[in-house]
């Protein structure tokens, strides 16, 4: 097939970078133009706790060591808590409001990770990767144990190790015991239906042990869309042990259990439903294989409508238990010993038939990390050797088959209306691609819970055939790595950063249902012989490079120049975090080496005694991304980025962040080959089942916006009040994507001819106000949020663009109350 390919200037960039340093220019006075670099120490008016400043906050989420961010020769954003109560941080998709390059999807209502420079980005837990998961979507985003956060643009350090998750990763640090006996209760209710309080309490045990305990619940229910709810727990637990000035030990835990509903958002968009919430109507079939619908006209919806049926729910428990060591053997060395141990176990159900089970998932992954630094071979060092060693067990099952979305009309048919049944789940005309889940109870219409099974069979003596998703998987996997990091000072100016990382990652997969397929088959057919038929099982070991190359080269004491180059490979990632079969039954081997590099070159800067910080840079990247459906997405990313955070004082602070992002994705698929608004809204027949296929042409990624810009500005108003303003625009993105026939599948074009088409989110924009009261013992913080009342709207994922849009919240009232001892 002949490539279709856009053509880009990149150069264009280059020259945008070289003007933004001829600007600061006239910033550096001619005494900084030395060719010594002398160290030197600025006075600031403002205290650590309440500086939103990134050079006033040094961090260890990149390399291991402790690293200011003009010496760190990448694109990271620090975010304080200052930043996160201003606002108001309660989801993932909040971080768009004070970071560059992030725009997350709605995820069906529950996204855990957010997603940068266009893909989902990985987790982190003080430094620890927290994996099970494959698409970020999961359980709400829980903020109760949040004291800061460390957003990195593009793939992890060796330290960390590379996923296939590589346009960035979200680092969340967690609170710390303060050392003193202090507390306070929260209180947060919203126009909409919100509650939510929060006790958290430090108390010192003795002259060495210092405790903090934080406790949080939310009951939001029925919460502005339809039926929707969020009711959480969250329990954290803090303990702090230095016995003496070399030694300290950490333990942190959190347990987390959510009830919660997915939200498809509404089925069918158009753009006259984002225009004008036109929506058009008819009730369509279900079957499974070139399902349909005759459409009737249309009418108005509203925008709090959401597909779901009765009985929809999700529900899920995350524990943690982290203890971090850390011994001080002299003052030029280090040792840190990091372990995490996670457990979840969680499901979803929801009527438009999406079903989803993970049992009893486990991870745990111990890091050791020797620091050191010093004169060797004429240059000084800062070094970092490591062994990480990890082990996961996944159960995980999905059936992600029956989902006929735009079947339903949300104008004319009820919840109760929505659903399948088991006809139309677990048996087709044509091939099983579902079977009842032993130890699951029945849902919405359906007698049983369905699973699909991860490989393909076929059933020589019945003459049966089973369709595996590649996606369900029973799976557990180990891996072994070390690593070194090093930053040696070439000269007074110039420093090198070089680190490698090799794993060897041993993993073992088998299919999850194919018991209950037998049991399933037998019962049907009782007559049958079965005994021939074999599960699935793989296994597969291979070694897994990382490497990374740094230059930084100090222009003055205050501003830098980097350069940074990024090769790593990945293994691949199915349900819950797990290694799926494939439909022949076997590991794909291929996938275990699939490789990400990133090319970055930028300017950071601090003027005025510090107190602003500014930074610009540009990068390209390729990457192959996951996929629940379909071979993993070939991308290109590449852009401009640029932040700047100026408080001269402790009573004022500004953070502004802009991107350009051009986003190429290479091969992809649409559930539903076009919007319903390519037929006639009256008598036109729209299919929608076509899981439209396409390679080979360069199309924009769905849910990423071109341009995203964000800012932040907060004022002390007196000693006790403070007034905040935030703002974030986004640029027109497609929902899906928006391909020519000639770049089709050639094999699809017989059943659904055509182009790839896409509805289009237009430049978007929200304005968010904040005021603060706060005194020694209480505060009183009101949020309008949304103040304009803007009808703004999100993406879901790409695959399903043509299938839903997601209705962001309209303006409200936001009253956090707070009590402090």
């Amino acid at each position: 097939m002949t490539r279709i390919q856009r053509i880009y200037k990149p150069s264009q960039f280059i020259q945008i970078l070289a003007a933004h340093i001829c600007l600061l220019s006239p910033l550096i006075s001619a005494t900084d133009r030395y060719t010594q670099l002398e160290e030197y120490v600025v006075f600031s008016p403002i205290s650590k706790s309440e500086s939103v400043l990134p050079n006033d906050h040094p961090f260890s989420s990149v390399y291991g060591y402790e690293s200011g961010i003009l010496d760190t020769p990448r694109n990271v954003t620090v975010i304080s808590k200052t930043q996160l109560e201003a606002i108001s941080l309660k989801d993932v998709r909040d971080f768009s409001k004070l970071t560059s390059s992030s725009y997350t999807s709605s995820n069906f209502g529950a996204p855990t990770t957010p997603s940068i420079r266009g893909q989902t980005a990985d987790s982190l837990l003080n430094g620890m990767r927290k994996g099970l998961s494959n698409n970020g979507n999961g359980m709400p985003f829980n903020t109760n144990s949040v004291e800061s956060v460390n957003i990195l643009k593009g793939p992890p350090s060796v330290m960390v190790g590379a996923s296939q998750y590589v346009g960035g990763y979200v680092d969340l640090i967690s609170k710390r015991p303060t050392g003193y006996n202090e507390g306070r209760l929260d209180l947060t209710l919203d126009s909409e239906g919100m509650r939510k309080v929060q006790i958290d309490q430090n108390q010192v045990v003795s002259d060495t042990v210092s405790l903090r305990i934080s406790l949080t619940g939310e009951d939001s229910s029925d919460y502005y869309w339809d039926d929707y709810r969020r009711q959480t727990t969250a329990l954290y637990a803090a303990l702090d042990w230095q016995p003496n000035d070399t030694y300290q030990l950490e333990i942190l835990t959190e347990f987390f259990t959510a009830n919660y509903t997915e939200n498809w958002g509404i089925n069918r968009p158009t753009d006259d439903l984002i225009d004008h919430l036109d929506y058009i109507t008819g009730i369509g079939s279900t079957g499974g294989f070139l399902d349909h619908v005759t459409t009737t006209g249309t009418t108005k919806i509203s925008r709090d409508a959401r597909l779901h049926g009765e009985g929809d729910d999700s529900n899920g428990d995350y524990f943690t238990l982290q203890a971090i060591q850390t011994i001080r053997s002299s003052p030029d060395t280090t040792f840190v010993n990091n372990s995490l141990f996670q457990y979840r176990d969680r499901d979803t159900y929801s009527s438009y038939q999406y079903s989803e089970v993970l049992r009893d998932n486990f991870r745990f992954e111990n890091r050791t990390e020797a620091q050191t630094n010093g004169q060797w071979l004429g240059l000084f060092h800062s070094l970092n050797l490591g062994l990480d060693l990890s082990y996961q067990d996944v159960w995980a099952v999905n059936d992600y088959y029956h989902e006929p979305a735009n079947a339903w009309d949300l104008v004319n048919q009820s919840p109760a209306n929505i659903g399948l049944s088991d006809t139309e789940v677990f048996y087709t005309a044509f091939f099983y691609n579902a079977f009842p889940m032993s130890g699951e109870s029945a849902r919405g219409k359906l007698s049983a819970r369905p699973g699909s099974n991860s490989s393909t069979y076929k059933i020589d003596s019945t003459g049966e055939t089973v369709q595996g998703n590649e996606d369900s998987n029973d799976s557990q996997t180990t891996s072994v790595g070390i690593f070194v990091q090093d930053d040696s000072e070439l000269t007074d100016r110039l420093n090198l950063l070089i680190g490698g990382r090799i794993d060897y990652v041993y993993a073992q997969s088998k299919d999850p249902m194919f018991h209950d397929m037998i049991r399933y088959l037998e019962n049907l057919n009782p007559t049958e012989d079965y005994s021939e038929v074999k599960q699935a099982e793989d296994s597969h070991g291979d070694f897994v490079p990382n490497f990374n190359l740094g230059l930084v080269y100090k222009l003055t004491a205050s501003q830098r120049l980097y350069a940074n180059f990024n090769y790593s490979e990945s293994i691949p990632v199915d349900l819950g975090g797990g290694i799926a079969l494939r439909e022949d039954g076997q590991l794909d081997q291929d996938a275990f080496d699939a490789a990400s590099q990133l090319f970055e070159l930028g300017y950071k800067g601090t003027f005025y005694d510090g107190t602003l910080y500014t930074s610009i840079n540009l990068f390209q990247q390729d990457r192959l991304e996951p996929q629940s459906l379909g071979s993993d997405q070939e991308v290109e990313v590449w852009g401009v980025e640029t932040e700047l955070h100026y408080q001269p004082t402790e009573r004022f602070y500004m953070v502004f962040g802009y991107s350009y992002m051009e986003s190429i994705t290479r091969n992809g698929i649409n559930a539903a080959l076009t919007p319903i608004s390519a037929v006639a809204a009256n008598g036109g027949t729209y299919q929608y089942t076509s899981f439209a296929e396409f390679e080979g042409y360069d199309a924009d990624t769905p849910g990423v916006p071109k341009h995203i810009i964000n800012g932040l500005a907060a004022y002390q108003l007196t000693d006790s009040m403070s007034a905040s303003i935030g703002f974030l625009v986004t640029s027109p993105m497609n929902l899906a994507f928006d391909v020519p026939a000639s770049a089709r599948v050639d094999d699809q074009q017989a059943v659904a001819p055509g182009d790839l088409k896409s509805a289009e989110i237009p430049w978007q924009y929200s304005i968010d106000l904040g005021l603060r009261y706060e005194t020694e013992h209480w505060a009183l913080a009101i949020y309008l949020l949304n103040a304009t009342d803007e009808e703004n709207w999100g993406s879901v994922t790409g695959l399903y663009g043509n299938d839903s849009i997601f209705a962001e919240l309209p303006r409200r009232v936001e009253v956090t109350a707070s009590l402090k001892w």
